[in-house]
């Protein structure tokens, strides 16, 4: 094996490790296929923007914005009575 394709693996593997590390304090979220409702991939919290998704049971291939398919947590508002 060369040195340099040694190292870049190294290196690679490395990457891969602190990729790993830096995930573990994120809150990972499954994505749904929109015709079927099948789960079709899993997100990180800090995802941003659009993806490609192919669903496995239905085969249809969607663009997703992840904005439009996060959670969003139930705000409590305090009612008055007067």
């Amino acid at each position: 094996m060369k040195p340099n394709a040694y190292r870049a693996n190294e290196e690679i593997r490395m990457k891969a490790e602190l990729s790993r590390k830096e995930a573990e304090s994120l809150i990972e979220r499954d994505l749904k296929c929109p015709e079927c409702g099948y789960k079709a991939g899993t997100v990180f919290s800090d995802c941003r923007g659009h993806m490609t998704i192919r669903c496995r049971k239905c085969k249809t291939t969607s663009v997703l914005n992840l904005a439009y398919f996060r959670r969003h947590r139930r705000r409590k508002y305090k009612t008055t009575i007067k």
